[in-house]
């Protein structure tokens, strides 16, 4: 899904927001991985399925390094984000976002 261009009115302008929080949530969470989980610094030559596998055994060993508080170094602080900026792409997710939203 991609947010509105120039949003119209207040469900648009709140979309967009919700839009780059998550999106910023996913960023971090990447990012949290591919520090703790060195194999995703680089192409991962597997088969889809295994990826898939491999994904969710990422997701589970996040969850449980949280879980026990393993430290992670280069931890960015999470609540000072940086405000991103409007976006300029093709809008080939309106459709579905339109029908979600509106």
């Amino acid at each position: 899904m991609t947010p509105y261009l120039n949003p119209s009115n207040a469900l648009q302008e709140a979309f967009n927001r919700a839009h780059t929080k998550t999106r910023v949530a996913i960023e971090q969470a990447f990012g949290w991985w591919k520090r703790r989980l060195h194999l995703l610094h680089s192409k991962i030559r597997m088969a889809p399925e295994k990826v898939c596998i491999l994904t969710g055994a990422c997701a589970t060993l996040q969850n449980v390094a949280i879980l026990r508080n393993e430290p992670m170094d280069g931890l960015d602080n999470t609540e000072d984000q940086p405000q991103l900026t409007q976006y300029y792409g093709p809008e080939d997710g309106k459709a579905i976002r339109n029908y979600n939203y509106m």
